[in-house]
């Protein structure tokens, strides 16, 4: 009997179909890139790599935020010798729209946040894989973790928001989310359900040493964010989910604006992450 394999096509044929996706879903592009750079070629790596590199940049319509693949040349990948990171991530990554690379970021903050007062908040949790890995990374530090959602989509979409207008990724429950927090044997968190900070802040009990806010549009990261301010000591950090995302330019804006306060230093991760460090 004759071996068979999946070919692999060749590098005019990924050019082909990279043209063809972004003609039509630019922001798809570095999806299926991605795929390419997975296949196990060096050649198709190089290739979707250096077409995505060369690829003109775009602008929004609606915001007028200038959009572009972003293909980094660092190659270092710590997460590979993070064995405690990698077993947690293997068990949550289905239930997460959130990359290894953002992953692993949240768990060295949270890990990092030991060292500052308070708890943990992620707001806009879906079917909890963040959170989980949150709560799995911050289990030694002894700081709650507190997952806040509705469990019903998007809240509070609005004239600032390019693309959600309501509703999205209500494809999950509450009880997902329990089900997930309780396979990996996390009791170190408190689920709140209802739109925050309206409806659950008052189960927050002191002050956040780490919030991730995942809510995809603007008035609900400008709510969330007015709330914490006064919880944040000095050295808390706050990271954005979708700051240098298409499609999520309501939160690129409000992030924008906060960048020029003078009590954080902010830092564009190119991993799409925006981060800030209260320093006064």
């Amino acid at each position: 009997m004759s071996e068979t394999r999946n070919e692999i096509p060749p590098a005019q044929t990924i050019i082909e179909i990279l043209n063809h996706i972004i003609f039509r879903h630019p922001s798809l592009a570095h999806m299926a890139a991605t795929v390419a750079f997975n296949a196990g070629d060096p050649e198709l790596a190089t290739v979707a790599q250096n077409y995505l590199r060369a690829h003109r940049a775009w602008r929004h319509e609606k915001s007028g935020f200038f959009h572009q693949h972003v293909v980094p040349y660092a190659t270092y990948a710590p997460w590979l010798r993070d064995a405690p990171f990698m077993g947690v991530y293997d068990k949550v990554k289905a239930h997460t729209l959130v990359d290894i690379y953002r992953c692993h970021e949240l768990w060295t903050l949270a890990k990092q946040a030991a060292r500052v007062d308070g708890d943990i908040l992620e707001v806009g949790v879906w079917r909890g894989g963040t959170g989980a890995l949150l709560a799995a990374a911050a289990k030694a530090s002894g700081k709650r973790v507190y997952l806040a959602d509705t469990f019903q989509g998007v809240v509070k979409a609005g004239e600032k928001d390019t693309n959600y207008v309501g509703g999205e990724h209500a494809d999950t429950s509450i009880d997902v989310v329990r089900g997930l927090l309780a396979e990996l044997g996390l009791d170190n968190v408190q689920l709140l359900q209802g739109i925050f900070p309206e409806e659950t802040q008052g189960s927050v009990a002191g002050g956040i040493a780490l919030l991730h806010c995942d809510v995809d549009v603007y008035a609900s990261a400008r709510d969330v964010v007015e709330w914490a301010f006064p919880r944040l000591a000095v050295g808390s950090v706050l990271v954005f989910d979708d700051y240098g995302f298409h499609g999520c330019e309501g939160v690129t804006t409000f992030c924008e604006e906060l960048r020029g306060d003078d009590r954080f230093l902010f830092v564009h991760n190119l991993n799409g992450h925006a981060v800030f460090v209260r320093i006064a």
